[in-house]
């Protein structure tokens, strides 16, 4: 292959041999440097060829740029192969967004009545002056010069929201409630003052750690409130926007699945990694343009984090759906939690609910003790750290004691409720699967007190 300068037979700048064998390859071609503005040819000459028609040589890119810089230093030749190991390294094909160096950044314009045929005045990279904060005087004007201007003391917009988010993670609802928009056409904060000193202290005495945002906020003596109703507080602060008892909130669809996986023994902590297919039924995701089918994933992994589930836009995971998970199909920078009867259907007979079910079950027989009522009172704590009162023990035991008599008469109904899972003595474990799916399906299991 050559680099030819001006026309397809000028002179020859460059020359290179191409690598035999199959794969991609990168190559660094040198040549000298040129004056003046000219048109580059790259031609390919192959005497073994016989078809001229024939597609010989691929290539997806090539750039011109300067040479590895450092070139008569100590190091150099190291520095140089590492650069060219990384070059080389067969990596995952994930693409990530890196910018450009100046010499491949392209110019932009703005568009006379939008055509981009017709560019107006060229437009460069800067913030909004209507915001009133100038970039920091030693920021470029890239991405990193936008991450110094976001995160300057002199800009509260960044530490705002960010105390706004995390404050609705713990308490249900933001300061300011829309949480998409802070601005003029958003809600006003319930608590402006407490707005500002949590800001301030998330730039200041935080230094923009997270986590110590979130202690001082759960530590608080308006989050370790007890979440109950009374008549007065209903009277005086209905929807708790001014926190007259502690938060209470369903938990969210990714959050109730962890749960139920982590109460039942069976959470995976597997880290990373692509996403995994549950169990779901068929029919549910179909991918008409490629034949894309849904195959369930075996072991632990059907066992991630809700994380690791395997999302496809306009076809996502039904059970997280129906606890308001997003679908994917237009940004949701604020989920609003809903209350639906379809919730409860999903927890009380989805099958992968009922598959939690019956391990929470095997778990509560293994590790609860001989004695149902202690299984049962061993499960509960697991679930709420705390024990159970003889009110609900003596529900949850009744309820044990009406399935057991049902399925020692209807054997078949307890083995179809058992599946995989049965054992020597499957009418009691199948009561005990009856009472552990009633116990993840308690109110108090699906939402934050």
């Amino acid at each position: 292959m050559q680099l030819r300068l001006d026309k397809h037979n000028g002179p020859v700048i460059a020359s290179w041999k191409v690598p035999e064998g199959p794969g991609y390859r990168n190559l660094a071609v040198d040549f000298k440097a040129q004056t003046g503005v000219h048109d580059v040819y790259l031609t390919y000459t192959n005497p073994t060829a016989t078809n001229k028609d024939e597609v010989i040589v691929y290539f997806d890119w090539f750039r011109f740029s300067q040479q590895f810089p450092g070139k008569g230093k100590p190091g150099y030749e190291e520095n140089k192969a590492s650069f060219w190991t990384l070059m080389d390294a067969d990596v995952g094909s994930t693409p990530i967004m890196v910018e450009n160096p100046a010499d491949r950044s392209r110019k932009t314009f703005v568009f006379k009545r939008g055509a981009w045929i017709t560019p107006g005045a060229e437009v460069h990279a800067g913030v909004p002056k209507s915001l009133a904060y100038a970039m920091p005087a030693n920021a470029p004007k890239n991405r990193v010069g936008l991450a110094m201007w976001l995160t300057d003391k002199r800009n509260p917009l960044l530490s705002r929201t960010m105390a706004n988010r995390v404050w609705e993670q713990l308490f249900g609802t933001g300061i300011v409630e829309t949480l998409e928009d802070m601005g003029t056409q958003g809600m006003n904060p319930t608590h402006k003052e407490l707005l500002d000193h949590l800001s301030w202290q998330l730039m200041n005495d935080y230094k923009w750690s997270v986590k110590r945002l979130i202690k001082e906020m759960v530590m608080s003596a308006t989050y370790r409130q007890d979440s109950k109703v009374t008549e007065d507080t209903k009277k005086k602060d209905q929807f708790n926007k001014y926190y007259a008892r502690g938060p209470r909130m369903r938990l969210s669809a990714e959050q109730i699945r962890d749960q139920h996986l982590s109460v039942s023994g069976v959470l995976s902590a597997k880290m990373y990694g692509p996403g995994v297919m549950p169990w779901q039924p068929n029919g549910i995701w179909n991918s008409p343009y490629n034949g894309a089918t849904w195959n369930s994933s075996q072991g632990e992994d059907q066992f991630r984090r809700a994380i690791y589930t395997y999302w496809k836009r306009t076809a996502p995971y039904p059970s997280m759906i129906a606890f308001d998970g997003a679908q994917r199909v237009a940004c949701t920078p604020r989920r609003i939690r809903t209350n639906t009867p379809l919730q409860a259907l999903v927890t009380l007979n989805d099958s992968v609910y009922i598959d939690m079910a019956k391990f929470f079950a095997l778990r509560m027989k293994k590790e609860g003790g001989k004695e149902v009522k202690s299984q049962i009172a061993k499960g509960y704590e697991w679930m709420m750290y705390k024990p159970i009162s003889s009110a609900k023990l003596r529900i949850l035991d009744n309820l044990y004691m009406t399935a057991l008599n049902d399925y020692k008469v209807h054997p078949d109904k307890a083995k179809q409720i058992l599946g995989g899972q049965q054992t020597d003595k499957y009418p009691e474990t199948a009561a005990l699967v009856v009472v552990a799916n009633a116990m993840l399906n308690l109110d108090e299991a699906v939402t934050k007190n």
